[in-house]
C-alpha cells in the first residue's frame, strides 16, 4: 500500500508526537487501514467462516483513544473501485483466493502457524466488515463518510477544505495526493504517532540524511517521482524505483523527457503506451471524484478549468 520506499526517504522530517498535542483538532481516519490491522487478530476465524467482531473492537479502541485526548475522529471509508483499477482488484482477489486455499490445506496438516500467515493474506476487508464498524461508529456518534471511490482522494479533499486538520493512515499515497499533515504508526500503547508535514519537504536534502533532495522539487515533480517509481494506476518501468526516478527527473526535468531518455538508452523496457497511461493516471491524483459534505454532491478533487471537460478515458481514472 502506498509508494514503496517513500517513508524511509522522508525519515529526516518524521516527528514523533503524543496524541495530546492534537487536542481540539479533528483528524480524519482511513477506516480500511484500521480494519486491515484489526483482522490480524482474527484472520483464522474469518477465513474459516466463524463470526467475530475483533476487527471492530480494534478500530473502536483507537477511536476512543483519540476521543480520550479530546481529538474528534472523522472516519472515511473506501467506496467503489475506479474502473481503471478493476484489473488490479481482480488480480488481488485471485491472490487472496490462492492464499485461502493454501491456508486451508495447512490447517488439514495441523500446521496452524503457517496457515494463519496465509489467512492474513486471504482476508478481504469488504462492505460487510465496514458496515459492522459503521454501526459501532453510529452508536457512539462518530462522524464518518463513504467515499464515492477511493478513501485517499476523499481524505485529501476533507483536509483541503479545512474539515479536518490531519489524516491518520498507513498509506504514503496521501502524500502524493498533496495532503499537508499525515500521521502514521499510531501506537495505542504509548499514544504516539509519526508525523510528516508537507511544509517540511523543502528541508529534505542529502545534508539532512536523505538519499535525495527535494529542496528545488515542485509538488508536481514530487508526484511524478512517486508515480515513475510505481503506483497502482499504471504499470511500472522495471528497474525504476524512487531514487532512480529522482535522478532521472533531476537530469531531464519532465516525464516526457525521462521516458524518451530511458527508451533511447534501451536498458529498461518501457511498457507500450506508458506515457499516455502516465498522463491519465496522474488525473487520478488531481481530479478523482469525491463527495463534498458541504455542497452535498459529487465533485472533482480539484476544480476543472472553465469549460474543461474530461473525456471517457479520463473518467476511468477519476470516476464517472
Amino acid at each position: 500500500m502506498g509508494i514503496s520506499g517513500l517513508l524511509p526517504i522522508l525519515k529526516p522530517i518524521q516527528n514523533q508526537k503524543h496524541l495530546s498535542e492534537f487536542a481540539g483538532q479533528t483528524l480524519a481516519v482511513d477506516a480500511y487501514v484500521w480494519l486491515h490491522r484489526g483482522v490480524y487478530a482474527c484472520a483464522t476465524e474469518l477465513a474459516m467462516g466463524k463470526k467475530t467482531t475483533k476487527y471492530v473492537d480494534y478500530a473502536m479502541h483507537r477511536i476512543r483513544l483519540l476521543r480520550h485526548y479530546n481529538i474528534q475522529p472523522y472516519v472515511v471509508f473506501d467506496g467503489g473501485p475506479l474502473p481503471a483499477k478493476v484489473p488490479t482488484e481482480v488480480s488481488r482477489k485471485q491472490r487472496r483466493e490462492e492464499s485461502l486455499t493454501k491456508g486451508k490445506e495447512l490447517v488439514k496438516q495441523k500446521r496452524w502457524k503457517e496457515a494463519r500467515e496465509y489467512f492474513v493474506k486471504a482476508v478481504d476487508v469488504g462492505t460487510e466488515m465496514a458496515y459492522q464498524l459503521v454501526k459501532a461508529l453510529r452508536a457512539e456518534n462518530i462522524p464518518y463518510i463513504v467515499a464515492p471511490y477511493e478513501a485517499d482522494a476523499q481524505l485529501a479533499y476533507l483536509e483541503r477544505i479545512g474539515l479536518v486538520d490531519g489524516i491518520i493512515t498507513e498509506d504514503s499515497d496521501l502524500l502524493v495526493f498533496g495532503c499537508q499533515n499525515v500521521l502514521f504508526k499510531l501506537d495505542a500503547v504509548t499514544s504516539t504517532v509519526t508525523c510528516i508535514s508537507k511544509s517540511d519537504f523543502a528541508s529534505i536534502s542529502t545534508s539532512s540524511g536523505s538519499s535525495i533532495s527535494l529542496t528545488s522539487f515542485t509538488p508536481t515533480q514530487f508526484r511524478w517521482m512517486c508515480m515513475l517509481s510505481g503506483c497502482d494506476y499504471l504499470p511500472s518501468i522495471p528497474g525504476i524505483g524512487l531514487k532512480t526516478a529522482y535522478t532521472l527527473l533531476r537530469k531531464y526535468k519532465t516525464v516526457d523527457n525521462v521516458v524518451r531518455a530511458v527508451r533511447l538508452e534501451g536498458k529498461k523496457e518501457v511498457p507500450k503506451g506508458y506515457l499516455e497511461m502516465f498522463k491519465l493516471a496522474e488525473k487520478a491524483f488531481e481530479y478523482q471524484r469525491v463527495w463534498c459534505p458541504i455542497k452535498e454532491r459529487l465533485i472533482y478533487l480539484s476544480e476543472l478549468a472553465e469549460g474543461e471537460v474530461l473525456d471517457e478515458g479520463v473518467n476511468m481514472y477519476v470516476g464517472g
